[in-house]
Parts: structure tokens; sequence; C-alpha cells
């Protein structure tokens, strides 16, 4: 079973994280929940059915966490989720609720299962740092990555079918390749673009109505509203005759949002939750977006207010 476990949802993962752990451990294992930090994680109590191995198999408190991730080829040993001299890092911030595990409930057993790849070098610091910090011996701290899992699921095919991955469901699925090309071209030339401090005469549905068709707060549209001159910077750059291919470019990045966003939004989404995801993913998925952050936002607003995105009324 070959997912790109990037497109999938958390709750999914930890779906499947679940059905690994009721092959490994046995039909024990809870179904992630949220804990008093608010974060989550799956029990198993007693005797592990076949791991770490059926000889010497794990015994008493198993606590699973599933640590997902929407970036596409992420590592174990990315300074966000494992670092020495980083305080906010993923791992170092387990440390602390895996030291209250084990002082309230008996905590004998430690696993992490994440779709990032594990190296042999980073699962042994890793070990050797969560053993140091919290007392555990290193035999009982268990770090699963992509590549385990994907041995894991050829091992158990049949979760395949126990696992119902309905693609509406799935996060937005963006490939921000030609978007991001078209942000790094704009920036190049900004500071030959004379900024404007009138509102642009963009083609567009009256932004009020356009607000209240998708249900965009008002909040959230002063934002949006704040950054009309850098819009004006970008028109004026995708109108150079010059810029046809950018101008192309922006023209398909904008309607594969589009389309995606016509799909994933729901009535139970607001319209600041849908662009606010959408600029997350970007950004997460392409390291000349993660760069420009800012002109990678006024690009999104830039094509809401331009109604290349979102509903629009057609008159």
């Amino acid at each position: 079973m070959n997912y790109n476990y990037s497109d999938i949802s958390s709750t999914q993962f930890e779906h499947l994280v679940i059905h690994l752990c009721d092959e490994l451990f046995g039909m024990g294992s809870e179904a992630f929940s949220e804990g008093p930090d608010g974060g989550r994680d799956s029990r198993f109590q007693g005797e592990a059915q076949m791991y770490p191995s059926t000889s010497r198999p794990w015994c008493g408190l198993t606590v699973i966490q599933a640590k997902h991730t929407t970036s596409y080829n992420s590592k174990f040993s990315d300074p966000d989720f494992f670092s020495l001299e980083s305080k906010s890092a993923t791992i170092t911030e387990e440390v602390k609720k895996i030291k209250k595990l084990i002082t309230e409930d008996g905590l004998k057993n430690y696993i992490i299962f994440s779709n990032r790849k594990l190296s042999a070098n980073a699962n042994e610091k890793i070990k050797n740092y969560l053993s140091s910090e919290t007392g555990l011996d290193q035999e009982n701290i268990g770090l699963i990555g992509i590549e385990r899992m994907e041995l894991l699921f050829k091992r158990f095919p049949h979760i395949t079918n126990m696992v119902d991955l309905n693609p509406y469901d799935t996060p937005l699925n963006i490939s921000p390749d030609d978007l991001a090309e078209v942000i790094v071209s704009i920036k190049d030339v900004l500071p030959t673009i004379k900024k404007k401090d009138i509102e642009p005469s963009l083609i567009r549905t009256d932004f009020t109505k356009k607000n209240e068709l998708n249900k965009l707060t008002p909040s959230y549209s002063n934002v949006i509203l704040k950054k009309i001159g850098d819009f004006c910077e970008i028109e004026d750059f995708l109108s150079m005759p010059d810029n046809d291919d950018y101008q192309q470019k922006y023209i398909e990045s904008a309607e594969e949002l589009h389309a995606k966003i016509c799909i994933y939004k729901q009535d139970r989404h607001s319209f600041d939750e849908v662009i606010e995801k959408t600029i997350e993913l970007i950004i997460d998925r392409d390291n000349d977006c993660k760069r420009n952050k800012a002109l990678t936002r006024t690009m999104v607003y830039y094509m809401y207010y331009k109604c290349d995105i979102g509903e629009n009324y057609v008159a």
C-alpha cells in the first residue's frame, strides 16, 4: 500500500497507525484521543503480540504517538522534529509528556510513528536522547518511519481494505511549483515597479458582495485590503508583454487552487480557514515560497481579490 502520506489527513494517518498497532500489539490498541496537554495518543496495555519481536515482546503500558506532516520528503532529523538546540522541536516537547506518563500512568514503552524518513543515525541519536532524558531503556523506545511502515503494510496487505480513505476527506493537494516561479520572478522586479496608494481597478465582483457569498469575515477582509497597494505591483508585473509565460503560470496556478478549494470548501469551513490552509500548504511544500512567505500570502490574497479563487456572482 503506497500512499502519499503527505496528502492524507492527520486523522486518516492515525487510522493507518491504529490498524498497524492492532497487528503489532493486539486488538486492545485504543483509538487516538486528546490528552490533558492537548496532544493525541493511543495506548495498549498488556503483552504485545510481536513488537519489537515475538521472542521479546513489550509488556505493560505502551503509549503510541502518530506524528503526521503535510511536508514532502520530511525526515526525523529535520530541526523542527529533532534538534538538541531547539526547545520547541517535536521530540523535545515529547520528553515532557513521557516523563509525566511515567510518573502518573506507569508508562513502560513509548513508540512514535511518523510519515518521515528515518535514517539509522537519526534513529540512534533520537533513542539515545529520549533514553537519557526520560530514563526509559532504549529497547523500550520505538521509532517507525515511512520506510518501516511500507514494509509493514506489505506484511499486512489486508489493511488496505480496512482503511477507507475518502478522497473528499483529504486535505488540499497543492502543487505550487508554477506559483513559486511567479513569486520569485515578481520579487526580483519589485524594486522597479512603483508602489501605488490607490485601489487598483481590477475587473472583479464587488468585494463586499464576494465576501458575503464566500462568508469571509469582516476582520479577515480588512487584512486582505491592507495589501491593495501590493496588488497593483502584481497586476503590473503580470500585464507586462515580456511576462506572458508568467501570466500563464499564474492563470494555471489560480485555476488549480480554485478547483481544489471548491472541493475542499464545505459549510463547516469558513473561507478564512480555507485561505489560511491554502497559504500554509503552499509555504510548506515549496522552499521558494517558504523563503518568500509575505509575498506568497499577498499572491493568494490577490487571487481572491481578483476573483480568481472563491465563488463569484455571475452578472
